[in-house]
């Protein structure tokens, strides 16, 4: 069966700094979006000439409760002309989403964990803050591994009461901390990971040599400028 995509305008709020290279930028929630959390969508300008790639994927970093649409991602000092053009948009400017799309969502009858590399932050989020208002009885535990110990949206987690947080840092950290996960839910919890292709293939990958069978294993890669 295949996804009904739509289009919808996108009215921004505001552009926030949330660390480093990381913005979160909020828009105006259409009253007629519907979407799972953890699903994304494709974006593009209504207004604006774009060099090169004329649209970017983004995850839905909303969750189902807010009343702000919320996405965000990594822009560094030499971007994409797209993400420049993202950065100099106004209050009151419209970007459009074509969505939802994906899989990567919450299978409620199954202990999760949540292993997002930098902005793979995003999905997650959405899917963390649905859980917090379900009556979700399984466990949760949240790994989120940064490189310079930049952890986006980490003052929102820490508020949040029904998982159980991780911030790490570095391959060594990173891979203790799925361990030590791993020891605790084997295959009775279901692993959600997301951030660039290289950090999702090294997760995959240790996860299967530790015996977590592939349908345990959910997956979202980031890429791109």
């Amino acid at each position: 069966m295949e996804e009904e995509l739509k289009k919808y305008n996108l009215i921004l709020k505001s552009i926030t700094n949330i660390g480093k290279d990381y913005y979160s930028f909020d828009f105006e929630k259409p009253f007629d979006i519907s979407f799972i959390s953890g699903q994304y969508g494709v974006f593009k300008f209504t207004d604006k000439e774009v060099t090169g790639k004329k649209f970017r994927v983004f995850s839905f970093a909303s969750g189902l409760n807010e009343d702000t649409f919320k996405i965000a991602t990594k822009i560094i000092s030499s971007p994409s002309d797209f993400k420049a053009k993202m950065l100099e948009l106004k209050k009151g400017e419209v970007m459009t989403v074509d969505g939802p799309m994906g899989s990567f969502i919450l299978e409620e009858s199954k202990k999760a964990v949540f292993i997002a590399g930098g902005i793979g932050i995003t999905p997650i989020r959405s899917i963390i803050k649905y859980i917090e208002h379900i009556n979700f009885c399984n466990d949760v535990q949240l790994i989120f591994s940064e490189s310079e110990s930049i952890y986006p949206y980490a003052i929102e987690f820490k508020q949040m009461s029904k998982i159980k947080k991780s911030c790490v840092s570095g391959i060594e950290e990173t891979q203790n901390a799925i361990s030590k996960a791993i020891n605790i839910y084997g295959n009775e919890a279901v692993y959600y990971i997301a951030g660039s292709p290289g950090f999702v293939s090294g997760i995959k990958g240790q996860l299967i040599d530790s015996d977590i069978v592939l349908s345990n294993i959910k997956f979202d890669r980031f890429s791109g400028l």
